[in-house]
């Protein structure tokens, strides 16, 4: 890794000669394709597995492939089909799947952000549409995440144990929005210091309301809906700028995108005043080469770690292997 490199995911934000495009790799190089995980050193992962497993407890953050069963935006619930082999004496799978409908990494050819002065979106390190869709290129693609896997530290701030203790009462398909100074409360309370390297999970129970929750009607009228809302940590500034000096490799949660969905052009305060709001997506994926992980379940990692009362454990994913890939099922088990 270029001294470069490591200088330029060191500053502080404040410090970023532009906060939006934090590149400053070769582009199609190793390195270009980890993104922000390239703090994610032997060292820092190291580190992690010396402090973190202690019991030899251990969960997958996987839901259900099979989930979200209805879905928005469009999206094709999972096709599993069983082929017989051999008259019967064997069998094997044909799987087609979104990887977007259940528990997933967006990779950093997911989502763009449009350049200043002109009409253009890019993705990460300035790759465009037309390189993406050429399937010869594997720009950024999936593959780069896969070689190593995402392995570290993972820490976990419950906002739904928060919000049950608090009696905030909410619907995780709402607007509902969760400000840095509830995670920051969270973590307090949680008694989390957090570490350069650190995987950011923020539980706010989009997989317990669909799996205990919601009935089929509701179920189909959320998949219905021209105007989705999902409930998420707010998109501003002070979030990014946090995310960013904290030292997070990658941000993920329960939620269907992470942040508030639709973006918010600002947030209320509660001395009457409002701050803008940022399309966090914009900043983390296309910006900063960060991974966002969705709709990870995180109820039985909640539990084990109400019961260890640590909200912190080894993360180990291993994202597909697919050149050129868009996003994957994370592979993900957590070790304590």
């Amino acid at each position: 890794m270029s001294p470069d490199l490591l200088t330029l995911h060191s500053l502080p934000y404040d410090a970023l000669p532009n906060p939006r495009q934090v590149w400053n790799t070769p582009a199609g190089s190793r390195e270009e394709g980890l993104g922000r995980l390239i703090i994610l050193t032997p060292e820092v992962v190291a580190y992690a597995s010396r402090t973190c497993i202690k019991t030899g407890r251990r969960t997958t953050l996987g839901w259900d492939l099979t989930k979200l069963e209805i879905a928005n935006f469009g999206r094709q619930p999972t096709q599993h089909h069983i082929v017989p082999l051999l008259n019967g004496r064997a069998f094997d799978d044909v799987v087609i799947f979104n990887p977007q409908q259940s528990s997933q990494w967006d990779g950093l050819r997911h989502f763009s952000a449009p350049q200043a002065g002109t009409t253009e979106h890019h993705f990460y390190g300035g790759v465009t549409a037309s390189e993406i869709t050429d399937r010869s290129n594997t720009r950024i693609g999936i593959q780069e995440w896969a070689r190593e896997g995402i392995c570290g530290r993972g820490v976990l701030l419950d906002y739904v144990r928060y919000a049950t203790k608090k009696n905030i009462q909410y619907s995780t398909f709402s607007d509902h929005s969760i400000p840095l100074a509830v995670l920051i409360e969270i973590a307090a309370e949680q008694k989390v210091k957090f570490r350069r390297g650190d995987i950011l999970f923020v539980r706010i129970g989009v997989t317990r309301e669909w799996d205990t929750i919601m009935t089929p009607e509701d179920k189909l009228a959320y998949a219905l809906n021209k105007s989705p809302q999902h409930a998420g940590v707010e998109g501003t500034e002070e979030m990014l700028r946090w995310i960013w000096d904290e030292g997070f490799s990658a941000v993920a949660g329960d939620a269907i995108s992470f942040e508030v969905y639709p973006p918010q052009k600002s947030y209320k305060r509660e001395d009457g005043g409002e701050v803008d709001g940022r399309f966090l997506h914009e900043y983390l994926l296309a910006g900063w080469g960060m991974p966002i992980g969705e709709l990870f379940d995180l109820e039985e990692l909640s539990r084990i770690c109400e019961e260890e009362q640590r909200w912190e454990f080894f993360l180990a994913s291993a994202p597909l292997k697919l050149p050129g890939g868009v996003s994957s099922p994370p592979n993900c088990v957590a070790i304590f």
